[in-house]
Protein backbone atom coordinates (compact mmCIF):
# COMPACT_ATOMS: atom_id res chain seq x y z
CA UNK A 1 0.00 0.00 0.00
CA UNK A 2 2.90 2.38 1.02
CA UNK A 3 4.83 1.31 -2.48
CA UNK A 4 1.81 2.21 -4.21
CA UNK A 5 0.68 5.85 -2.84
CA UNK A 6 4.45 6.41 -3.33
CA UNK A 7 3.84 5.58 -6.73
CA UNK A 8 0.81 7.97 -7.42
CA UNK A 9 2.72 10.99 -5.51
CA UNK A 10 5.46 10.47 -8.08
CA UNK A 11 3.34 10.63 -11.65
CA UNK A 12 1.87 13.77 -9.46
CA UNK A 13 5.11 15.03 -9.12
CA UNK A 14 5.86 14.62 -13.06
CA UNK A 15 2.32 16.15 -13.39
CA UNK A 16 2.83 18.94 -11.74
CA UNK A 17 6.06 20.32 -13.03
CA UNK A 18 5.95 19.01 -16.96
CA UNK A 19 2.45 21.24 -16.81
CA UNK A 20 5.15 24.27 -15.64
CA UNK A 21 7.14 23.21 -17.89
CA UNK A 22 4.84 22.91 -20.94
CA UNK A 23 3.49 26.33 -19.99
CA UNK A 24 6.28 28.16 -19.42
CA UNK A 25 8.84 26.48 -21.84
CA UNK A 26 9.62 30.08 -25.03
CA UNK A 27 8.34 29.10 -28.45
CA UNK A 28 11.46 29.47 -30.81
CA UNK A 29 10.08 32.85 -32.24
CA UNK A 30 10.48 34.39 -28.76
CA UNK A 31 14.38 32.43 -28.58
CA UNK A 32 17.52 35.30 -28.10
CA UNK A 33 20.64 33.77 -29.84
CA UNK A 34 23.54 34.00 -27.58
CA UNK A 35 26.47 35.62 -29.05
CA UNK A 36 29.71 33.99 -29.89
CA UNK A 37 31.67 32.54 -26.79
CA UNK A 38 28.84 32.91 -24.98
CA UNK A 39 28.52 29.83 -21.98
CA UNK A 40 25.59 27.82 -20.26
CA UNK A 41 24.29 27.24 -17.27
CA UNK A 42 22.33 24.88 -16.21
CA UNK A 43 19.98 23.40 -13.25
CA UNK A 44 19.49 20.07 -13.99
CA UNK A 45 16.59 18.07 -11.97
CA UNK A 46 15.87 14.79 -11.11
CA UNK A 47 12.52 14.77 -10.10
CA UNK A 48 12.12 11.98 -7.91
CA UNK A 49 15.49 12.40 -5.60
CA UNK A 50 14.57 12.33 -2.40
CA UNK A 51 11.31 10.95 -1.96
CA UNK A 52 10.23 13.09 -4.46
CA UNK A 53 11.92 16.51 -2.82
CA UNK A 54 14.35 16.09 -5.88
CA UNK A 55 18.05 16.27 -6.83
CA UNK A 56 19.00 19.62 -8.67
CA UNK A 57 22.69 19.65 -10.23
CA UNK A 58 24.76 22.64 -11.78
CA UNK A 59 26.00 21.73 -15.25
CA UNK A 60 28.50 24.03 -16.90
CA UNK A 61 30.05 24.71 -20.61
CA UNK A 62 30.27 26.68 -23.81
CA UNK A 63 27.36 26.96 -25.56
CA UNK A 64 27.29 23.57 -27.98
CA UNK A 65 30.33 22.35 -26.33
CA UNK A 66 30.73 20.21 -23.33
CA UNK A 67 29.02 20.20 -19.88
CA UNK A 68 30.76 20.14 -16.70
CA UNK A 69 28.48 19.07 -13.79
CA UNK A 70 28.58 19.56 -10.24
CA UNK A 71 26.25 17.64 -8.26
CA UNK A 72 26.65 17.86 -4.55
CA UNK A 73 25.03 15.24 -2.05
CA UNK A 74 25.52 12.90 0.54
CA UNK A 75 25.76 9.59 1.30
CA UNK A 76 24.45 9.27 4.19
CA UNK A 77 20.00 9.28 5.58
CA UNK A 78 21.38 11.58 8.15
CA UNK A 79 20.02 15.65 8.17
CA UNK A 80 24.12 16.71 8.20
CA UNK A 81 26.74 14.55 6.62
CA UNK A 82 30.00 15.37 4.73
CA UNK A 83 29.64 16.28 1.29
CA UNK A 84 30.31 14.72 -1.93
CA UNK A 85 30.22 16.00 -5.50
CA UNK A 86 29.55 13.97 -8.34
CA UNK A 87 30.47 13.75 -12.00
CA UNK A 88 29.62 12.96 -15.29
CA UNK A 89 31.94 10.09 -16.52
CA UNK A 90 31.92 11.56 -20.29
CA UNK A 91 31.78 14.75 -21.09
CA UNK A 92 27.89 15.40 -23.06
CA UNK A 93 27.00 18.63 -24.55
CA UNK A 94 23.14 20.09 -23.71
CA UNK A 95 21.72 18.05 -27.36
CA UNK A 96 23.43 15.14 -26.35
CA UNK A 97 21.55 15.08 -22.97
CA UNK A 98 18.04 15.71 -24.90
CA UNK A 99 19.00 13.08 -27.37
CA UNK A 100 19.37 10.59 -24.67
CA UNK A 101 15.92 11.60 -23.03
CA UNK A 102 18.21 13.13 -19.39
CA UNK A 103 19.83 10.03 -18.93
CA UNK A 104 23.38 10.46 -17.20
CA UNK A 105 26.30 8.42 -15.83
CA UNK A 106 27.14 10.01 -12.78
CA UNK A 107 29.43 9.22 -9.77
CA UNK A 108 32.67 9.03 -9.19
CA UNK A 109 35.78 6.84 -10.44
CA UNK A 110 34.91 3.20 -9.68
CA UNK A 111 31.27 4.12 -7.92
CA UNK A 112 29.34 5.17 -11.67
CA UNK A 113 25.87 4.86 -11.92
CA UNK A 114 22.84 5.80 -14.44
CA UNK A 115 20.57 8.75 -13.04
CA UNK A 116 17.24 10.45 -14.76
CA UNK A 117 17.21 14.38 -14.76
CA UNK A 118 13.66 15.05 -15.80
CA UNK A 119 13.94 18.69 -16.63
CA UNK A 120 16.27 21.63 -16.71
CA UNK A 121 16.23 25.81 -16.00
CA UNK A 122 18.40 26.85 -18.93
CA UNK A 123 20.52 29.91 -18.99
CA UNK A 124 23.45 31.77 -21.00
CA UNK A 125 25.45 34.48 -19.72
CA UNK A 126 28.96 36.35 -20.91
CA UNK A 127 32.66 34.68 -19.85
CA UNK A 128 32.81 37.22 -17.08
CA UNK A 129 29.60 35.68 -15.31
CA UNK A 130 30.52 32.35 -16.66
CA UNK A 131 34.13 32.08 -14.62
CA UNK A 132 32.85 33.63 -11.38
CA UNK A 133 29.99 31.24 -11.29
CA UNK A 134 32.62 28.19 -12.21
CA UNK A 135 35.16 29.39 -10.03
CA UNK A 136 32.67 28.91 -7.14
CA UNK A 137 32.02 25.23 -8.02
CA UNK A 138 35.40 24.28 -8.49
CA UNK A 139 35.62 25.37 -4.66
CA UNK A 140 32.84 23.41 -3.45
CA UNK A 141 34.38 20.52 -5.19
CA UNK A 142 38.10 21.23 -3.60
CA UNK A 143 36.26 21.65 -0.27
CA UNK A 144 32.97 19.74 -0.29
CA UNK A 145 32.61 20.34 3.13
CA UNK A 146 29.60 19.48 5.25
CA UNK A 147 26.12 18.85 3.75
CA UNK A 148 22.99 19.88 5.68
CA UNK A 149 19.30 19.03 4.50
CA UNK A 150 18.61 22.68 5.66
CA UNK A 151 21.05 24.58 5.60
CA UNK A 152 22.98 23.43 2.96
CA UNK A 153 22.02 21.14 0.34
CA UNK A 154 22.18 20.74 -3.17
CA UNK A 155 19.73 23.37 -4.59
CA UNK A 156 21.47 25.64 -1.76
CA UNK A 157 24.99 25.05 -3.20
CA UNK A 158 23.34 26.02 -6.69
CA UNK A 159 22.11 28.82 -5.79
CA UNK A 160 25.56 29.96 -4.23
CA UNK A 161 27.33 29.00 -6.99
CA UNK A 162 24.56 31.58 -9.64
CA UNK A 163 24.82 34.27 -6.81
CA UNK A 164 28.71 34.83 -6.89
CA UNK A 165 28.66 35.16 -10.85
CA UNK A 166 25.51 38.12 -10.48
CA UNK A 167 22.97 35.64 -11.66
CA UNK A 168 19.37 35.71 -9.25
CA UNK A 169 16.37 33.29 -9.98
CA UNK A 170 13.35 35.00 -9.44
CA UNK A 171 9.74 33.81 -8.84
CA UNK A 172 5.97 34.84 -10.61
CA UNK A 173 6.08 37.82 -7.62
CA UNK A 174 9.65 39.08 -8.71
CA UNK A 175 11.27 38.08 -5.45
CA UNK A 176 14.37 35.73 -5.83
CA UNK A 177 13.76 32.34 -5.21
CA UNK A 178 13.72 31.03 -1.37
CA UNK A 179 13.37 27.24 -1.05
CA UNK A 180 15.42 24.07 -0.23
CA UNK A 181 13.11 22.19 -1.68
CA UNK A 182 14.26 21.28 -5.69
CA UNK A 183 11.33 20.29 -7.51
CA UNK A 184 9.42 23.41 -6.41
CA UNK A 185 12.58 25.55 -7.32
CA UNK A 186 11.43 24.12 -10.90
CA UNK A 187 8.40 24.89 -10.47
CA UNK A 188 8.50 28.43 -8.90
CA UNK A 189 11.16 29.82 -11.11
CA UNK A 190 9.72 32.20 -13.69
CA UNK A 191 12.29 34.58 -14.91
CA UNK A 192 16.13 35.36 -14.14
CA UNK A 193 18.21 38.06 -13.51
CA UNK A 194 21.95 38.78 -13.90
CA UNK A 195 22.01 35.96 -17.60
CA UNK A 196 19.42 35.29 -19.83
CA UNK A 197 17.21 32.50 -20.97
CA UNK A 198 18.48 29.72 -23.31
CA UNK A 199 16.60 28.51 -25.82
CA UNK A 200 13.40 26.99 -24.35
CA UNK A 201 14.13 28.32 -20.76
CA UNK A 202 12.22 25.67 -19.13
CA UNK A 203 13.47 21.85 -20.65
CA UNK A 204 11.47 18.56 -20.10
CA UNK A 205 13.09 15.13 -20.66
CA UNK A 206 10.22 12.31 -21.35
CA UNK A 207 11.23 9.38 -19.45
CA UNK A 208 12.93 7.05 -21.88
CA UNK A 209 14.96 2.93 -20.95
CA UNK A 210 17.51 3.84 -19.24
CA UNK A 211 21.39 2.43 -20.59
CA UNK A 212 21.95 -1.25 -20.57
CA UNK A 213 25.84 -0.78 -19.22
CA UNK A 214 25.52 -3.01 -16.51
CA UNK A 215 25.89 0.27 -13.96
CA UNK A 216 23.97 0.78 -10.92
CA UNK A 217 20.55 2.57 -12.57
CA UNK A 218 18.19 5.02 -10.41
CA UNK A 219 14.57 4.75 -11.61
CA UNK A 220 11.45 6.76 -12.13
CA UNK A 221 9.80 4.24 -9.79
CA UNK A 222 10.78 4.36 -6.58
CA UNK A 223 12.29 1.04 -5.05
CA UNK A 224 12.86 -0.32 -8.47
CA UNK A 225 16.48 0.29 -8.52
CA UNK A 226 19.13 -1.78 -10.55
CA UNK A 227 21.58 -3.16 -8.07
CA UNK A 228 25.17 -3.07 -8.52
CA UNK A 229 26.33 -6.09 -10.68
Amino acid sequence: MVHSLKEAETRETLRRCHANQQREALLPAAWTKPPANSYNVFLLFNLEAAWDEGHCILALGPVGGPLQTYSYYRHSSQLEAPGIMADLREPMTFAELRERSGWIVHGQPGNWWNEHVNCAIALWCDEVTFRAVQACAEDRRAHTGTYNLITYNCLTFCDEALAAGGIHLLTESGRELHTIVPKDAFRDVDRVEGAHPFEAWKYWFPLGEPPSNGLRTIQDVPGTDKPLE
